[in-house]
Order: structure tokens, then C-alpha cells, then sequence
């Protein structure tokens, strides 16, 4: 690979209101801000916020209430998809690179807005068609100066002291149809290395399990059971990014957390809890204490 993919930037949440979004991350993981809150894209028309969890960012999204604002990007997808993960974003040393790989590979590319990128870039961000890499992933050639998880001083087991007891982003799982194909675009396609593969009974799912750039691990998982929280995703949505995992450092302390915000566990076994979507504004979300073998992190 001519580029070399770095830290996860975020992982975008859609919902039809920022504000709520936004205070229940608040309220539920005290993230760090700073970065962006709250911030109006013109090309755009969308607000949406930055915010660190652990060694990860998030970013709450939601249409701005312009006109046009709904044919474009943000939405378009709220319409079709309504609460939602919607798309993985790392750092990356130079788009151009990026460029050329995804043209060999007849993955269609945009910038912001949409826009189409026939020619190749030499800066801005890069997006990939959902249906052409299993979701939309973004890439960005700059680190933001006011990233706090590159300071010296940021502290990223400061989550470990909060009720929940959370260590680091475990995973990101996307959905998908075609799990050979899907390895294909996160290995051969984007340089990540596969680090396990298994069954899961609780989610219902076969996966594979992908280490990308700096730090990030995919989860790729084909549904087994069609009435499965990920069998009624892909069979509604199609394949796209569908599940964030936090590993924790005690499930029933995490359970007893979760509870205390009304975010109830729909199914558990004696590793992971998964939420109920209904209570995290439609982001699938597991708490899990597993530990990843072949995860690069340990």
C-alpha cells in the first residue's frame, strides 16, 4: 500500500435532532468536547458534534433544519434509515494514494457534500459509496490540532473511573451479505489484517475480524438468523455499519449503569451485554469484557 492508514477519526451517529443526541452522550458518557460541538456544515446543511469516549470519537449527527437540507447526503440517509451508525472515519497520510487504490478496485469515491472526485485529489476528505465498500468510509488527510487523544497528556483510561468502567472502543461491526467480499475490501482493499474469525450465538452471526490503521478493529458479520437484531438490520437496510462495542471492565457493574439511564439489555452471555437500540437514539451498542486473541492493541 502506497498510503498508510492511521487512528480511527469517528464513527457517525444519525439522528433527526442534534440536541437530544448530543445531551444523551452527554449524560451517558461524559464525553471530552472541545473539538467541534454542535457545528453547522454550509455544504453540508448538517449539525454535528466531535466528542472522545476513551480512545475513540464519536460524532452525533442530525440534518439542519435549511431548506434543501434533506436531498442532501445526511438527509437522504435519515429519510431512508432514520437512527443510525452510519459510517467509519480514520486518518490517513495522503488521499491521493487512497485515490488511485479505490479507482483500481472500481470503488466509486466523493468529497464533502457528495461531490464527485473524477480526478485525483491532493487534500480534502475522501468518501467511498456505501455500496461499494459495505458502508461509507471516510478518509481524512488532516489530524485535527484540536484532537485531544494526540496531547501528551490525554489520559484514555480516564473512562475507567466513570460508572460505566469503560477501557476502549472494542470494535465496529459492519453488516453484510458477502462476508468473503467484505474481508476482501477491509484487507486487499484498504490494508487491514484479519485477525479471527467464529460464530457468535449471541448476536447470531458469522464474523470475521479485521485490524485497521492504528488501533481499530472490524467486526464483519454476516447474519445467521433472520429475526437477529443484525438479521432485521441488513434484511431492512441492506449492508452497512451496524454495532459499536465498548469493552468494559465489569458487565454487571456496566449492567447496573446502563440501567440507572434506562438503557435496558435485550440479551447477554458471560462476556457481552447488548443494548436495546430503542434506548441508545437507534446505535446498536454492545458492552463487552472480551478480549479480542490477535487484537494488535494487547
Amino acid at each position: 500500500m502506497s498510503f498508510k492508514i492511521g487512528k480511527l477519526f469517528h464513527i457517525i451517529h444519525i439522528s433527526e435532532d442534534m440536541e437530544p443526541l448530543d445531551a444523551w452522550y452527554d449524560d451517558v458518557f461524559a464525553p471530552t468536547r472541545g473539538i467541534m460541538d454542535n457545528g453547522f456544515s454550509p455544504i453540508e446543511k448538517r449539525d454535528a458534534s466531535l466528542i472522545v469516549i476513551a480512545d475513540a470519537i464519536i460524532e452525533p449527527m442530525a440534518q439542519s433544519k435549511m431548506e434543501g437540507a434533506d436531498v442532501l447526503p445526511v438527509g437522504r440517509f435519515t429519510k431512508k434509515f432514520g437512527r443510525h451508525w452510519h459510517s467509519l472515519a480514520w486518518y490517513v497520510d495522503d488521499v491521493g494514494p487512497l485515490w488511485d487504490s479505490m479507482k483500481a478496485q472500481d470503488v466509486r469515491v466523493v468529497t464533502d457534500g457528495g461531490v464527485p472526485l473524477p480526478t485525483r485529489p491532493t487534500g480534502g476528505s475522501l468518501f467511498t459509496h456505501p455500496k461499494d465498500t459495505h458502508t461509507q468510509l471516510e478518509f481524512y488527510p488532516h489530524i485535527i490540532p484540536t484532537d485531544p487523544r494526540f496531547a501528551p497528556d490525554f489520559d484514555a483510561f480516564a473512562w475507567e473511573k466513570h460508572p460505566l468502567g469503560l477501557k476502549r472502543l472494542a470494535y465496529a461491526t459492519v453488516v453484510v451479505a458477502d462476508l468473503d467480499r467484505a474481508t476482501a475490501v477491509f484487507t486487499t482493499g484498504i490494508g487491514g489484517t484479519k485477525i479471527g474469525e467464529g460464530l457468535s450465538d449471541l448476536t447470531q452471526t458469522r464474523y470475521v475480524r479485521v485490524a485497521v490503521g492504528d488501533g481499530t478493529v472490524v467486526e464483519l458479520a454476516t447474519p445467521l438468523e433472520d429475526n437477529s437484531i443484525a438479521g432485521r438490520d441488513l434484511a431492512k437496510n441492506g449492508d452497512m455499519c451496524h454495532a459499536v462495542a465498548w469493552q468494559v471492565n465489569d458487565l454487571d457493574q456496566t449492567r447496573e449503569y446502563l440501567a440507572s439511564k434506562n438503557i435496558s439489555i435485550v440479551d447477554a452471555d458471560e462476556t457481552t451485554l447488548l443494548a436495546n437500540p430503542e434506548d441508545t437514539y437507534g446505535g446498536v451498542m454492545r458492552f463487552t469484557t472480551e478480549v479480542i486473541p490477535g487484537d494488535p492493541r494487547d
